[in-house]
């Protein structure tokens, strides 16, 4: 993930980007970080959106071949597909002659490394797993959120908010927002 925050901080980004894992949160967080540094000030006539299993490899590759309108990329955002479970030969295929006009942002719950489609995306831009995140990661990250909105805590503290409230950083931030409601 420090990979994809200097590829932002940079401005070299990939052509594509895949985010698999079980940590929802931070698939969002990092889809949305990377779908603003491609298009910013709220571009959305060069961002396309497909989600769910129904979503057609054709259509992708149509919206692909779409110039972007008074932008230098189109931005299509695919997300829980399922293609990185299955075979997508010609999406694999597809995505090792994109246009650079094209970029691409998957966002999976489960990816198989040795697939054909996995192997494309890492070629010709950057795969992350984003797994849970340990204890004492989330520990510092609920500290530092306290921190940033004027609250002060100690470490017992906050792993005992965090016993209760489970290790889900979607959980977590929804939690320390009624705690803040409630301490102002």
């Amino acid at each position: 993930m420090k990979k994809i925050d200097k590829d932002i901080s940079d401005g070299q980004l990939k052509q594509m980007y895949l985010l698999y894992g079980d940590e929802a949160f931070l698939k969002k967080r990092y889809r949305n970080k990377l779908r603003d540094a491609f298009l910013p000030d709220g571009d959305t006539l060069n961002l396309s959106y497909f989600e769910g299993a129904g979503t057609s490899v054709r259509d992708i590759i149509d919206t692909a071949e779409t110039l972007p309108f008074l932008s230098e990329r189109r931005l299509i955002i695919v997300e829980n597909s399922g293609f990185f479970k299955t075979s997508k030969p010609e999406l694999a295929d597809y995505l090792k002659q994109a246009p650079e006009t094209a970029a691409f942002i998957f966002v999976e719950n489960e990816a198989d490394k040795r697939g054909k489609l996995y192997k494309a995306v890492a070629a010709g831009g950057y795969a992350v797993e984003i797994s849970a995140q340990t204890t004492d990661t989330l520990t510092k990250w609920v500290a530092v959120t306290l921190r940033n909105e004027g609250k002060t805590t100690d470490r017992r503290t906050v792993e005992y908010f965090i016993g209760k409230c489970g290790s889900d950083m979607s959980n977590l931030e929804m939690e320390m927002e009624k705690l803040f409601c409630y301490t102002m």
